[in-house]
């Protein structure tokens, strides 16, 4: 079943709509409407998303600027032109009771833009559904016995084509961490036992407006955000070898602040603008401290970064040809981004300069694209795109300045075949760019360890070129089968490397790690997703899940010039679930396990090695009525173990100077939910 939808705007006439109402029956869409959801009672369109089979939510990436960090959700055709507010969030504030349904949209069917991704989710809502809100509580208690209240409040108001939304959340919470830290020298003498206790805190409060309705002749859509959080920490070691104490504190707080608007008109000739704006600033302060019977240190950190950005695309009428349809759009973004931070460090009361404590990085960027879509079948698609990426990053401060000009060349190939109902081929090929972590070209600091970092304003991103092939088979009310498997090529590959320098106001040198480009790399990725109704094996409602991911990839080592694998890969990645959806209980449960990790991080001077036993989940939800929800549920985190192995030199030019493991516990925290809509 399925139709297609290019767009809809609540409660007012569009070329978009009066294409999609005269729309023949598209093979790459399948619309889902709110009947189809009814037997699961979802509250929001959040939780009818997670129903949709072979649907993979993806929220996006925090990159910045909006180009290439999009997900795969449109709320009515468009993407929300959002940086802070998640799609997540975006979609619990849509009650699922406003929803018309939601078209799940395959290789750019109706002339939309896929931003690259294999299916988009487009949810369509009521054009008026008046007033609503809801409210909701819930609580989580952990084996500390230490509670984490949460509130949030969401009103509503639809009227004449215009909507009105607000939402506010707080939260605040505390738990402790228990464990054991042993530390060995390479002959296996016994260096240091110690039991650590830690007491950790955080809260926040996050509130969110969005406005909708006509504007010059088109539509706007305004939003605005602000949130506040904070968290602190207060840990301490009981050292029994030797005898003695180490403490470690520390504070951040962080304020977010952020506005943004689309605006969308028709032209003349079928063709649709759109407009884009985005402002947000963020302020961050921390402090630290860490005591040890050898030495003292402190730190105390103040930050601001923030990003402006503005974009405008033309998307032309669909062109029709006898060898099929074709859709173009053409667009360009820019976007100031800028990032200033200063760190005092002191070691043991006396001050300590390190080259990068005082930065000031800007990075002025924009891109340009052009793409089509040629539909030369109903169950074929060809979208071509080629992106220019140009950026100058300016870098000043106590490591030095820098100015680099950057440009990119960004091709983006996808090819869909739909050769039957239920089944999907997808084939793409594109070059992505990476974006420069602000954080290289600034200064840090390890006290335990005495390894420090030094910013460094000369480097460059890494560049990707991804080739996936993706197979879909839907089947049934909720069975699905997806397989991706994905190759990745990388150029400028940035890793951390020693140098030996001489610190500001100092006459002996220092070994510093630093952040350069060290080569290539390549990452080879298969993923398979299923869910299988059980309905035919005597459990009905009832669903199997099961998820798999394979990872292998390989680089050279930037310092001891061997090859290994990417630092923080996870090889393999299991998930398990079963659930029941019982209808006239009016309830859902379901059991979920998860896979344990082990990751490995190659640093300049250290090798750390990451473990975590399986996890586990149990949830249950009752609605009563339509308008109350109450749910509730107990997770099981096992407990991890991490090795560290440091050298007093770079690893290719000595031995190890000791070892040491830290094991943790797991915990178990139980919580309860209720929500009322209105």
């Amino acid at each position: 079943m399925g139709a297609a939808v290019l767009a809809f705007t609540p409660g007012v006439p569009s070329t978009a709509q009066a294409q999609a109402a005269a729309a023949t029956a598209d093979p790459n869409v399948t619309a889902y409407p709110a009947a189809f959801f009814t037997e699961f009672r979802p509250i929001t369109a959040l939780d009818m998303t997670g129903r949709i089979p072979g649907f993979q939510f993806d929220g996006g990436t925090s990159g910045r600027g909006f180009a290439g960090t999009v997900g795969n959700i449109l709320i009515d055709g468009e993407r929300p032109p959002v940086r802070s507010d998640s799609l997540q969030s975006i979609l619990s504030r849509i009650p699922a009771a406003q929803v018309v349904r939601i078209d799940i949209v395959r290789a750019g069917a109706g002339g939309i833009d896929m931003q690259g991704k294999a299916v988009v989710a487009n949810v369509i809502r009521s054009p008026d559904g008046g007033v609503s809100g809801s409210v909701s509580a819930s609580v989580t208690n952990n084996t500390q016995g230490r509670l984490q209240p949460n509130l949030n409040l969401q009103a509503r108001r639809q009227w004449d084509g215009r909507s009105l939304e607000a939402s506010l959340s707080a939260y605040q919470g505390s738990g402790d961490d228990e464990g054991i830290r042993e530390r060995r020298s390479p002959t296996g003498e016994l260096l240091l036992l110690a039991r650590s206790q830690g007491v950790f805190d955080f809260h926040g409060v996050s509130g969110t407006t969005v406005y909708e309705g006509p504007f010059a002749g088109g539509r706007i859509r305004l939003n605005g955000l602000i949130d506040v959080n904070g968290s602190g920490y207060e840990g301490s070691d009981l050292l029994i070898v030797p005898s003695g104490r180490e403490t470690s504190l520390s504070d951040s707080a962080q304020t977010k602040g952020e506005i943004g608007l689309r605006w969308t008109r028709s032209l003349p000739l079928g063709m649709t603008l759109e407009v884009l704006g985005s402002q947000q600033l963020i302020d961050n302060d921390s402090t630290g401290s860490y005591e040890t019977p050898e030495f003292t240190s402190a730190t105390v950190s103040d930050g601001r970064r923030g990003e402006s950005i503005g974009s405008g695309s033309l998307k032309f009428a669909s062109l029709a040809t006898p060898y099929g349809s074709i859709d173009f759009e053409a667009g360009s973004e820019i976007a100031f981004n800028f990032v200033e931070s200063g760190t005092a460090y002191r070691f043991d009361g006396l001050p300590l300069l390190l080259p990068g404590d005082d930065t000031r990085v800007e990075e002025l960027r924009s891109e340009s694209f052009v793409s089509g879509v040629w539909t030369p079948r109903d169950n074929l698609s060809v979208t071509g795109a080629l992106r220019y990426e140009r950026s100058r990053i300016t870098a000043t401060g106590s490591a030095g300045a820098a100015e680099t000009d950057l440009n990119f060349l960004k091709p983006r190939l996808n090819i869909a075949w739909t050769p039957a109902a239920g089944h999907q081929l997808a084939f793409k090929l594109e070059r992505n760019v990476d974006q420069l972590s602000f954080g290289a070209f600034q200064a840090s600091a390890a006290f335990s360890t005495g390894v420090f970092g030094r910013g460094n304003p000369d480097i460059r991103p890494a560049q990707i070129w991804l080739t996936q092939a993706r197979y879909e088979r839907v089947f049934g009310r909720q069975g699905s089968f997806v397989a991706e498997l994905t190759h990745e090529a990388f150029d400028d590959l940035l890793g951390q490397v020693v140098i030996l320098e001489t610190p500001p106001g100092e006459t002996m040198p220092r070994l510093y790690n630093i952040t350069r480009n060290v080569g290539t790399a390549r990452r080879e990725t298969a993923k398979f997703t299923g869910r299988l109704p059980l309905d035919s094996y005597g459990m009905g409602g009832g669903v199997a899940s099961a998820s798999l991911q394979l990872r292998q990839s390989e680089t050279v080592d930037p310092v001891t010039f061997v090859d290994r694998r990417l630092s923080n890969e996870q090889p393999v990645v299991v998930s398990l679930g079963l659930g029941q959806n019982l209808v006239s209980q009016r309830i859902n449960w379901s059991l979920n396990a998860s896979s344990g990790q082990s990751t490995r991080n190659y640093g300049p001077r250290a090798l750390v090695r990451s473990r975590s036993q399986p996890s586990f989940s149990a949830g249950l939800s009752w609605r009563p009525d339509d308008r109350l929800s109450l749910s509730g549920g107990l997770n099981v985190s096992g407990g991890s173990e991490g090795a560290f192995i440091f050298f007093a030199t770079p690893r290719d030019r000595g031995v190890p100077v000791y070892s040491e493991t830290s094991r943790s516990e797991g915990t178990i925290s139980a919580y309860v939910s209720a929500r009322r809509s209105f």
